[in-house]
C-alpha cells in the first residue's frame, strides 16, 4: 500500500515539474518565423506639452516597413502602469504603414514626465524605444 502511495506521489511530481517547465513561446515563435527587416518611425518622442493633472492624453506613432520582408510587432511594453499601448498586430508588408497608439494617464503625477515605451519586433536590434513627455500641472 505504501508502495502505491509513492508511485502516485512520484507521478504527481513529474506532472507538476513538466507543467512548471512550460514556457510561453508566442514571442519567440513570432521572431523566429519572420526574417529580420527594417522599420522607420515617424517620430521617436511625442511631447504632450502642458496637461492638467488627472487628464488622459494619447498619441499615435506611425511605423513604416522599409525592409523586404513583413514587419511583425510582437510586443509594445510601456515602462509603467500609467501608460497603455495598442498596436498593429498583423504583419506589416514592405512599404506599408502600421500604427502604435499610446495613452498616458496623468493621475498622481506632477511636473515634467518622461515615459519610455519599448517596441519589440523582427528588426535588427529586436527592439526600439519610443518616449512621451508631458508637463503635468496641478
Amino acid at each position: 500500500m505504501m508502495n502505491r502511495f509513492y508511485q502516485i506521489l512520484f507521478y504527481l511530481l513529474v506532472v507538476l515539474l513538466v507543467g512548471c517547465n512550460q514556457t510561453n513561446s508566442d514571442k519567440t515563435s513570432v521572431s523566429k518565423n519572420y526574417a529580420i527587416t527594417t522599420a522607420e518611425f515617424d517620430k521617436l518622442i511625442h511631447n504632450f506639452g502642458n496637461i492638467t493633472q488627472g487628464e488622459t492624453v494619447g498619441c499615435y506613432y506611425k511605423v513604416t516597413n522599409t525592409g523586404k520582408t513583413p514587419l511583425v510587432i510582437y510586443n509594445v511594453k510601456p515602462g509603467c502602469g500609467c501608460t497603455t499601448a495598442k498596436y498593429t498586430k498583423d504583419p506589416i508588408l514592405p512599404g506599408k504603414v502600421g500604427e502604435i497608439e499610446i495613452r498616458f494617464d496623468s493621475r498622481g503625477f506632477s511636473g515634467n514626465q518622461y515615459k519610455v515605451i519599448r517596441v519589440d519586433a523582427n528588426i535588427e536590434k529586436k527592439s526600439k524605444e519610443l518616449a512621451i513627455t508631458a508637463n503635468v500641472i496641478n
